[in-house]
């Protein structure tokens, strides 16, 4: 079974963006919220991918070794971050729909692929380690197995420069 390389995460997630700045009416004190689930979600993200070793067995330390998805979970922290700076109640709703309905599907089809490519290794992974929700953190542990070149090798700069440009239309949405 091969992977879609095509996704809607994408197109979904710029159009996503394009009606949280066209749509939010950000306050000092959402901003600041906000900003702290966004860098919040973006620790999870880095972490993550400065961990993850793409195509090279089963990611098995560091945070995958708590949760097999922590991607995931840092990009739910980003948008609710986002949801809570917007103070937009419907581009809220539209998020956590979203982001349940597709994320839902996308990790079951990732489970199914990583089961075909990895066999019984990754068999053995899905017993031992949740899927969404950490059944304990080390977060000695999780840091020292964290590699910032690897998450930048791994395309999370990307993140950072979104993340940035985002906080910065919102400053500016707040002055004017």
């Amino acid at each position: 079974m091969k992977l879609k390389k095509k996704s809607l995460r994408m197109p979904i997630g710029f159009l996503a963006g394009i009606l949280f700045i066209w749509r939010a009416k950000p306050t000092l004190v959402s901003f600041i919220i906000g900003t702290l689930f966004i860098f919040f979600g973006e620790l999870i993200r880095f972490v993550s991918s400065g961990t993850l070793k793409k195509f090279e067995g089963v990611t098995r330390n560091g945070i995958y070794a708590n949760t097999r998805n922590p991607l995931y979970i840092g990009s739910f922290f980003l948008g609710a971050g986002a949801c809570i700076m917007s103070k937009d109640p419907l581009f809220s709703v539209v998020f956590f729909v979203f982001f349940i309905f597709l994320y839902s599907r996308v990790i079951l089809q990732e489970e199914k692929y990583l089961v075909g490519r990895y066999g019984e290794d990754y068999v053995r992974y899905l017993d031992e380690v949740s899927r969404i929700f950490p059944r304990k953190l080390n977060l000695k542990y999780i840091f020292r197995e964290t590699s910032p070149a690897l998450a930048i090798k791994n395309k999370e700069g990307k993140t950072l420069l979104g993340i940035t440009f985002v906080l910065l239309i919102m400053i500016v949405k707040m002055i004017y």
